[in-house]
């Protein structure tokens, strides 16, 4: 004799299945942003170039650094480039001055998202268009105070430059939208 067997008797599994999936996938997403390597540049897309800064720890030497005018105020960044150094961005440091920064160079303009994860110091992150024209702002960040709760910001236009700046320096020199950036890399 044959068994009916009918789609409501595996309800239950088919439930439990799908529960099982979306915790896997949330573990996942959490699993990913915690062990991001300390990363306040959440996913570099490759390409860049790198500078040195004799701030607290030394930077390796593979670091090129980039002299900055913004409103006629001038800054050397250091511009990571390798992966790891997009990753780290300044949490390698305990603070930066005003008149340092890190400045990521993107191989195409992009929305790229960065976070303050690992962050020990608050600071301004200012995205650049392919033009150097200021696209966005978010001013005074506050280092992450869990893993767990720790925000993305990125900026509604494409972005081929983000500088990071010391927390207030966009207020204190005037940056905002359109604002202008001249650089050039030095070794």
């Amino acid at each position: 004799m044959k068994k009916n067997i009918h789609i409501s008797h595996h309800f239950p599994t088919i439930l439990m299945i799908v529960f099982v999936s979306v915790a896997v996938a949330l573990s996942t997403a959490i699993f990913l942003k915690i062990n991001n390597n300390g990363t306040n540049a959440f996913v570099p897309v490759t390409n860049t170039l790198g500078p040195n800064s004799d701030n607290n720890k030394s930077l390796p030497s593979n670091y090129i650094n980039a002299n900055i005018t913004i409103n006629g105020f001038n800054l050397v960044a250091d511009v990571p480039i390798t992966k790891d150094q997009f990753e780290k961005g300044l949490d390698i440091k305990d603070h930066i001055y005003e008149n340092q920064g890190m400045l990521f160079i993107f191989k195409e303009p992009n929305k790229v998202p960065f976070w303050m994860h690992g962050m020990k110091f608050p600071i301004d992150i200012i995205w650049f268009d392919s033009n150097s024209n200021v696209v966005h702002i978010e001013r005074n960040l506050q280092p992450c105070t869990t893993d767990l709760v720790c925000p993305l910001y990125f900026p509604e236009k494409d972005a081929l430059y983000v500088l990071e700046t010391a927390a207030g320096f966009s207020e204190r020199h005037n940056v905002k939208a359109a604002t202008h950036m001249n650089f050039s890399l030095i070794r």
